[in-house]
């Protein structure tokens, strides 16, 4: 129902108003670097150092100040720049919530979960602010989902670093060599009053944007683990968005 997505219809609308601002500066001096090159108009210092990071394959600095976090060089950040667009393009042509959200391909994640605790504090008549978010791991992966949760949301796009998830015995298990990152499943995120939550045997994983972690810090995901907790704590475990090898 509409009343029911309005939330996360807020939250992609919100996105593309970021991505607007993005595409726009990266359109703006891009035309004005080609016309100070060609002659037609003085060159900057601004043009001058848009130039050169080109020439380094970086990323721009005015680029950087708007745009989405992350540790990519030039080539491989304007390949994600297009995938996180079409992303939204695709939700701009019926304004539907993908069935399963690639939670990484947003500017501000954070946003998106805590569309779902409000929905779901709506929903139910609970008390916002005494909420905290539930993570289920699927053994699906993203085009295997065939219709979007009935309460919450399908999210993907998210890598484990330091351990791995074992879906065959449902829990957080040690990684296997020269495994540096392991791409999860399909998580089922949803929310529930703190009260309600047995934190037993689970292990508290950050979520972070990027490799540089403190930052882009993004969420806490409960998951289940047989060891104890404190083992994936002492390894620096971790959930992290988008991975560059």
């Amino acid at each position: 129902s509409t009343q029911s997505t309005w939330a996360y219809q807020n939250v992609f609308y919100q996105e593309c108003e970021r991505m607007n601002i993005l595409l726009e500066e990266v359109r703006r001096s891009l035309t004005d670097l080609d016309l100070g090159l060609k002659g037609s108009l003085a060159l900057t210092t601004q043009m001058q150092s848009i130039a050169h990071s080109l020439f380094l394959d970086q990323v721009p600095e005015s680029w950087t100040a708007v745009s989405f976090l992350s540790m990519r060089p030039l080539a491989s950040w304007f390949q994600s720049l297009q995938e996180r667009n079409q992303q939204l393009m695709d939700w701009t042509i019926d304004l539907q919530i993908p069935k399963a959200v690639w939670i990484s391909g947003f500017f501000n994640p954070m946003a998106f979960l805590t569309a779902i605790m409000q929905t779901i504090a709506l929903q139910n008549s609970y008390d916002l602010d005494n909420m905290m978010l539930t993570t289920e791991v699927l053994k699906k992966t993203a085009d295997q989902i065939e219709a979007p949760a009935r309460e919450g949301s399908y999210i993907h796009g998210l890598y484990m670093e330091g351990a791995r998830w074992d879906g065959n015995q449902g829990c957080v298990e040690e990684s296997k060599m020269k495994e540096l990152y392991y791409k999860m499943p399909v998580l089922l995120m949803k929310a529930l009053p703190i009260a309600k939550v047995d934190l037993r045997d689970l292990f508290a994983c950050p979520v972070y944007k990027t490799q540089e972690r403190g930052p882009g810090y993004v969420c806490t995901c409960y998951l289940k683990t047989k060891q104890p907790a404190r083992k994936w704590v002492i390894g620096g475990v971790a959930m992290i968005m988008d991975t560059v090898e």
